[in-house]
Protein backbone atom coordinates (compact mmCIF):
# COMPACT_ATOMS: atom_id res chain seq x y z
CA UNK A 1 0.00 0.00 0.00
CA UNK A 2 2.06 3.08 -1.15
CA UNK A 3 -1.09 5.72 -0.93
CA UNK A 4 -4.12 7.06 1.83
CA UNK A 5 -7.34 5.80 1.42
CA UNK A 6 -10.21 8.18 1.24
CA UNK A 7 -13.87 8.74 1.87
CA UNK A 8 -15.55 10.95 -0.18
CA UNK A 9 -19.44 10.61 -0.38
CA UNK A 10 -20.17 7.18 0.07
CA UNK A 11 -17.20 5.76 -1.76
CA UNK A 12 -13.39 4.85 -0.24
CA UNK A 13 -11.12 6.04 -2.89
CA UNK A 14 -7.20 6.68 -3.45
CA UNK A 15 -6.14 10.12 -1.98
CA UNK A 16 -4.89 11.12 -6.03
CA UNK A 17 -8.68 9.96 -6.92
CA UNK A 18 -10.69 12.29 -4.31
CA UNK A 19 -12.33 14.68 -6.58
CA UNK A 20 -14.60 17.78 -5.33
CA UNK A 21 -16.49 19.95 -7.80
CA UNK A 22 -15.35 23.14 -8.69
CA UNK A 23 -18.90 24.11 -7.97
CA UNK A 24 -18.75 23.01 -4.13
CA UNK A 25 -19.58 25.56 -1.43
CA UNK A 26 -16.71 24.12 0.48
CA UNK A 27 -14.21 25.06 -2.49
CA UNK A 28 -15.65 28.26 -3.52
CA UNK A 29 -17.63 29.60 -0.02
CA UNK A 30 -16.05 28.09 2.67
CA UNK A 31 -19.57 26.93 3.34
CA UNK A 32 -18.75 23.88 5.49
CA UNK A 33 -17.38 22.65 8.69
CA UNK A 34 -14.99 19.87 10.02
CA UNK A 35 -13.40 17.78 12.82
CA UNK A 36 -9.96 16.68 13.80
CA UNK A 37 -9.20 14.06 16.37
CA UNK A 38 -5.83 12.05 16.52
CA UNK A 39 -4.28 8.43 17.65
CA UNK A 40 -1.86 7.63 20.33
CA UNK A 41 -0.37 4.18 19.66
CA UNK A 42 -2.33 3.71 16.46
CA UNK A 43 -6.04 4.10 18.43
CA UNK A 44 -8.25 7.09 18.10
CA UNK A 45 -8.40 9.75 20.95
CA UNK A 46 -11.73 10.63 22.19
CA UNK A 47 -12.97 10.15 18.49
CA UNK A 48 -17.07 10.23 19.86
CA UNK A 49 -16.36 13.56 21.32
CA UNK A 50 -14.76 15.21 18.18
CA UNK A 51 -17.47 13.47 16.51
CA UNK A 52 -20.61 14.81 18.48
CA UNK A 53 -18.70 18.32 17.87
CA UNK A 54 -19.04 18.18 14.28
CA UNK A 55 -22.44 17.46 14.52
CA UNK A 56 -23.17 20.62 16.97
CA UNK A 57 -21.26 22.74 13.93
CA UNK A 58 -23.52 21.17 11.58
CA UNK A 59 -26.44 21.97 13.23
CA UNK A 60 -25.32 25.51 13.68
CA UNK A 61 -24.48 25.89 10.48
CA UNK A 62 -27.94 24.17 9.05
CA UNK A 63 -25.83 21.59 7.42
CA UNK A 64 -27.52 17.99 7.15
CA UNK A 65 -24.66 15.87 6.48
CA UNK A 66 -26.78 12.56 5.48
CA UNK A 67 -25.20 10.66 8.31
CA UNK A 68 -25.77 9.73 11.82
CA UNK A 69 -23.19 10.07 14.38
CA UNK A 70 -23.16 6.69 14.59
CA UNK A 71 -22.30 6.32 11.11
CA UNK A 72 -19.92 8.95 11.09
CA UNK A 73 -17.92 7.65 13.73
CA UNK A 74 -18.11 3.44 11.95
CA UNK A 75 -16.81 5.23 8.98
CA UNK A 76 -14.08 7.47 10.52
CA UNK A 77 -12.50 4.11 11.98
CA UNK A 78 -12.94 2.29 8.81
CA UNK A 79 -10.69 4.87 7.12
CA UNK A 80 -8.06 4.42 9.91
CA UNK A 81 -8.05 0.94 9.22
CA UNK A 82 -7.75 1.21 6.07
CA UNK A 83 -4.49 3.63 6.25
CA UNK A 84 -2.69 1.58 9.14
CA UNK A 85 -0.54 -0.36 6.78
CA UNK A 86 1.29 3.32 5.68
CA UNK A 87 1.49 3.79 9.47
CA UNK A 88 5.46 3.46 10.95
CA UNK A 89 5.42 2.56 14.71
CA UNK A 90 6.02 5.74 15.65
CA UNK A 91 3.87 7.17 13.78
CA UNK A 92 0.64 8.71 14.61
CA UNK A 93 -2.19 10.12 12.50
CA UNK A 94 -4.74 13.01 12.22
CA UNK A 95 -8.19 11.84 10.94
CA UNK A 96 -10.19 15.06 9.46
CA UNK A 97 -14.02 14.83 9.05
CA UNK A 98 -14.80 17.90 6.88
CA UNK A 99 -18.30 18.20 5.62
CA UNK A 100 -19.60 21.03 3.32
CA UNK A 101 -23.39 22.01 2.21
CA UNK A 102 -22.50 20.69 -1.13
CA UNK A 103 -22.81 21.57 -4.38
CA UNK A 104 -23.70 24.91 -6.21
CA UNK A 105 -26.56 25.21 -8.71
CA UNK A 106 -24.70 26.17 -12.13
CA UNK A 107 -27.99 28.51 -12.19
CA UNK A 108 -27.86 29.91 -8.91
CA UNK A 109 -26.33 30.32 -5.05
CA UNK A 110 -28.78 27.07 -4.21
CA UNK A 111 -27.33 23.47 -3.77
CA UNK A 112 -28.53 20.75 -5.90
CA UNK A 113 -27.71 17.60 -3.98
CA UNK A 114 -26.51 16.78 -0.59
CA UNK A 115 -23.41 17.74 1.60
CA UNK A 116 -20.12 16.74 0.73
CA UNK A 117 -18.93 14.74 3.21
CA UNK A 118 -15.17 13.50 3.43
CA UNK A 119 -13.18 11.58 5.95
CA UNK A 120 -9.14 11.19 5.16
CA UNK A 121 -5.92 10.77 7.74
CA UNK A 122 -3.19 12.81 7.62
CA UNK A 123 0.32 11.21 9.26
CA UNK A 124 1.15 14.14 12.45
CA UNK A 125 3.71 16.44 11.06
CA UNK A 126 5.96 16.26 14.82
CA UNK A 127 9.34 18.06 13.15
CA UNK A 128 7.02 20.71 12.91
CA UNK A 129 6.10 21.37 16.66
CA UNK A 130 8.70 18.37 18.54
CA UNK A 131 11.24 21.19 19.29
CA UNK A 132 8.64 22.96 21.06
CA UNK A 133 8.09 20.37 24.09
CA UNK A 134 11.39 21.03 25.21
CA UNK A 135 12.15 23.93 24.24
CA UNK A 136 9.06 26.53 24.32
CA UNK A 137 7.50 27.93 21.02
CA UNK A 138 7.33 31.86 20.08
CA UNK A 139 4.15 34.15 20.17
CA UNK A 140 3.26 36.83 18.79
CA UNK A 141 0.05 38.67 18.87
CA UNK A 142 -1.35 39.88 15.90
CA UNK A 143 -3.07 42.93 14.71
CA UNK A 144 -5.86 40.93 13.59
CA UNK A 145 -8.68 39.85 16.10
CA UNK A 146 -10.70 37.04 17.45
CA UNK A 147 -13.80 37.06 15.30
CA UNK A 148 -16.47 37.97 17.42
CA UNK A 149 -19.14 35.46 18.50
CA UNK A 150 -21.92 38.60 17.68
CA UNK A 151 -20.44 38.07 13.64
CA UNK A 152 -20.07 33.81 13.68
CA UNK A 153 -19.97 31.20 16.81
CA UNK A 154 -16.28 30.76 18.03
CA UNK A 155 -17.48 27.38 19.50
CA UNK A 156 -18.42 26.19 15.72
CA UNK A 157 -15.41 24.52 14.19
CA UNK A 158 -15.67 26.22 10.26
CA UNK A 159 -13.73 25.10 7.13
CA UNK A 160 -13.25 29.40 6.53
CA UNK A 161 -9.85 30.26 8.27
CA UNK A 162 -9.24 33.00 6.65
CA UNK A 163 -9.43 34.88 9.99
CA UNK A 164 -6.51 32.32 11.39
CA UNK A 165 -4.49 32.74 8.15
CA UNK A 166 -3.87 36.24 8.26
CA UNK A 167 -3.20 36.37 11.85
CA UNK A 168 -0.75 33.33 11.41
CA UNK A 169 0.91 35.53 8.08
CA UNK A 170 1.42 38.54 10.59
CA UNK A 171 3.18 36.57 13.01
CA UNK A 172 5.93 34.92 11.08
CA UNK A 173 6.49 38.03 9.65
CA UNK A 174 8.23 38.99 12.49
CA UNK A 175 10.14 34.91 13.11
CA UNK A 176 8.79 32.37 10.67
CA UNK A 177 8.43 29.63 13.52
CA UNK A 178 5.91 32.08 15.83
CA UNK A 179 2.56 30.78 16.06
CA UNK A 180 -0.04 33.80 16.52
CA UNK A 181 -1.94 34.40 19.76
CA UNK A 182 -5.33 36.49 18.88
CA UNK A 183 -6.95 39.24 21.10
CA UNK A 184 -10.42 39.32 21.19
CA UNK A 185 -12.24 42.86 20.18
CA UNK A 186 -12.02 43.87 23.56
CA UNK A 187 -8.14 43.39 23.71
CA UNK A 188 -8.46 40.15 26.00
CA UNK A 189 -6.60 36.70 25.55
CA UNK A 190 -8.71 34.64 22.96
CA UNK A 191 -6.72 31.27 20.88
CA UNK A 192 -4.02 30.74 18.54
CA UNK A 193 -5.11 30.29 14.88
CA UNK A 194 -5.22 25.97 16.21
CA UNK A 195 -4.60 26.02 19.95
CA UNK A 196 -6.73 26.63 23.02
CA UNK A 197 -4.06 28.73 25.59
CA UNK A 198 -3.69 28.46 28.98
CA UNK A 199 -1.37 30.49 31.43
CA UNK A 200 -0.39 29.73 35.18
CA UNK A 201 -0.67 32.14 37.65
CA UNK A 202 -0.20 31.79 41.24
CA UNK A 203 -0.03 28.25 40.86
CA UNK A 204 -3.56 28.16 38.98
CA UNK A 205 -4.31 27.05 35.86
CA UNK A 206 -6.14 30.07 33.99
CA UNK A 207 -7.94 30.30 30.44
CA UNK A 208 -9.68 32.72 28.72
CA UNK A 209 -13.79 32.00 29.08
CA UNK A 210 -15.35 30.03 26.30
CA UNK A 211 -17.35 33.12 24.98
CA UNK A 212 -14.22 33.70 22.36
CA UNK A 213 -12.64 30.61 21.69
CA UNK A 214 -13.13 27.03 20.36
CA UNK A 215 -14.39 24.54 23.48
CA UNK A 216 -11.43 22.28 22.51
CA UNK A 217 -11.60 18.70 23.51
CA UNK A 218 -8.10 18.72 24.48
CA UNK A 219 -8.37 21.50 26.80
CA UNK A 220 -11.63 19.48 28.49
CA UNK A 221 -9.44 16.53 29.12
CA UNK A 222 -6.26 18.16 30.39
CA UNK A 223 -9.18 20.41 32.97
CA UNK A 224 -9.84 16.26 34.15
CA UNK A 225 -6.57 15.84 34.83
CA UNK A 226 -5.77 19.26 36.64
CA UNK A 227 -8.68 18.39 38.45
CA UNK A 228 -7.12 14.82 39.50
CA UNK A 229 -4.07 16.72 40.24
CA UNK A 230 -5.47 19.24 43.00
CA UNK A 231 -4.54 22.17 40.42
CA UNK A 232 -7.17 25.21 40.87
CA UNK A 233 -8.82 25.87 37.40
CA UNK A 234 -9.61 29.76 36.44
CA UNK A 235 -12.02 31.27 33.27
CA UNK A 236 -12.35 34.80 32.82
CA UNK A 237 -11.06 37.56 30.87
CA UNK A 238 -7.06 37.62 30.62
CA UNK A 239 -4.95 40.76 28.66
CA UNK A 240 -1.40 40.45 27.68
CA UNK A 241 -0.56 42.23 30.80
CA UNK A 242 -1.44 39.44 32.55
CA UNK A 243 0.30 36.76 30.23
CA UNK A 244 3.71 38.76 30.42
CA UNK A 245 3.81 38.68 34.41
CA UNK A 246 2.30 35.04 34.16
CA UNK A 247 4.47 31.78 36.06
CA UNK A 248 4.24 30.20 32.74
CA UNK A 249 1.80 29.25 29.76
CA UNK A 250 1.12 26.31 27.07
CA UNK A 251 -1.19 26.16 24.03
CA UNK A 252 -3.35 22.74 23.91
CA UNK A 253 -4.61 21.24 20.13
CA UNK A 254 -5.25 17.75 18.93
CA UNK A 255 -2.00 17.21 17.14
CA UNK A 256 0.76 17.99 19.44
CA UNK A 257 -1.60 17.99 22.70
CA UNK A 258 0.83 20.56 24.31
CA UNK A 259 3.14 23.61 23.21
CA UNK A 260 4.98 25.11 26.01
CA UNK A 261 5.62 28.95 25.24
CA UNK A 262 8.86 30.36 25.79
CA UNK A 263 8.23 34.18 24.57
CA UNK A 264 5.35 36.69 23.80
CA UNK A 265 6.69 39.15 21.40
CA UNK A 266 9.84 38.78 22.45
CA UNK A 267 9.55 38.54 26.09
CA UNK A 268 10.09 36.00 28.01
CA UNK A 269 7.47 34.16 30.17
CA UNK A 270 8.40 32.94 34.01
CA UNK A 271 11.85 31.00 34.13
CA UNK A 272 11.44 28.96 31.12
CA UNK A 273 9.68 26.30 29.65
CA UNK A 274 8.45 23.87 30.04
CA UNK A 275 7.21 25.39 33.55
CA UNK A 276 6.21 23.29 36.63
CA UNK A 277 2.84 22.90 36.42
CA UNK A 278 3.07 22.30 32.51
CA UNK A 279 5.22 19.44 33.34
CA UNK A 280 2.70 18.12 35.57
CA UNK A 281 0.35 17.93 33.36
CA UNK A 282 2.22 16.33 30.40
CA UNK A 283 3.08 13.65 33.17
CA UNK A 284 -0.22 13.02 33.32
CA UNK A 285 -1.34 12.95 29.82
CA UNK A 286 1.53 10.74 29.20
CA UNK A 287 0.04 8.15 31.76
CA UNK A 288 -3.42 8.69 30.63
CA UNK A 289 -2.15 7.46 26.59
CA UNK A 290 0.32 5.14 28.11
CA UNK A 291 3.41 6.69 25.84
CA UNK A 292 5.75 9.54 26.18
CA UNK A 293 4.55 11.99 23.79
CA UNK A 294 7.32 14.38 23.84
CA UNK A 295 9.83 11.40 23.44
CA UNK A 296 7.48 10.66 19.97
CA UNK A 297 7.45 14.06 18.57
CA UNK A 298 11.99 13.85 19.38
CA UNK A 299 12.09 10.85 17.66
CA UNK A 300 10.94 12.39 14.08
CA UNK A 301 14.17 14.91 14.53
CA UNK A 302 17.65 14.01 12.93
CA UNK A 303 19.74 11.79 15.36
CA UNK A 304 21.44 15.22 16.62
CA UNK A 305 18.89 17.41 17.31
CA UNK A 306 16.63 14.36 18.50
CA UNK A 307 19.81 13.44 21.36
CA UNK A 308 20.23 16.93 22.47
CA UNK A 309 16.77 17.85 22.95
CA UNK A 310 15.98 14.11 24.45
CA UNK A 311 18.48 15.15 26.98
CA UNK A 312 17.18 18.52 28.05
CA UNK A 313 13.99 17.01 28.25
CA UNK A 314 15.36 14.10 30.68
CA UNK A 315 16.35 16.35 32.66
CA UNK A 316 13.21 18.58 33.04
CA UNK A 317 11.57 15.67 33.66
CA UNK A 318 14.01 15.07 36.73
CA UNK A 319 14.42 18.63 38.10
Amino acid sequence: MDEKIVYLNGSFVQESEARVSVLDSGFNAGDGVYDVTRTFRHKPFKLREHTERLFRSLYYTRIDCGMSLEEMEKTTLEVLERNKPILRENDDCALWQVVSRGVRSSTGNRVSGGATVTIYSVIVNFPEFASFYVEGAPLVIPSTRRIPPQCLESKAKITNKMNHNIAAFEAKQVDPRAIPLMLDIDGNLSETSAHNFFLVVDGKLCTPTDRNVLGGITKAVIFDLANQLGIQIVERNYTPYDLYNAEEAFLASTSPTFIPVKTVNGVKIGKGAPGPVTLRLIGAWNKMVGMDIVEQGLSHLSQQERDRLLSLWQSKKAA
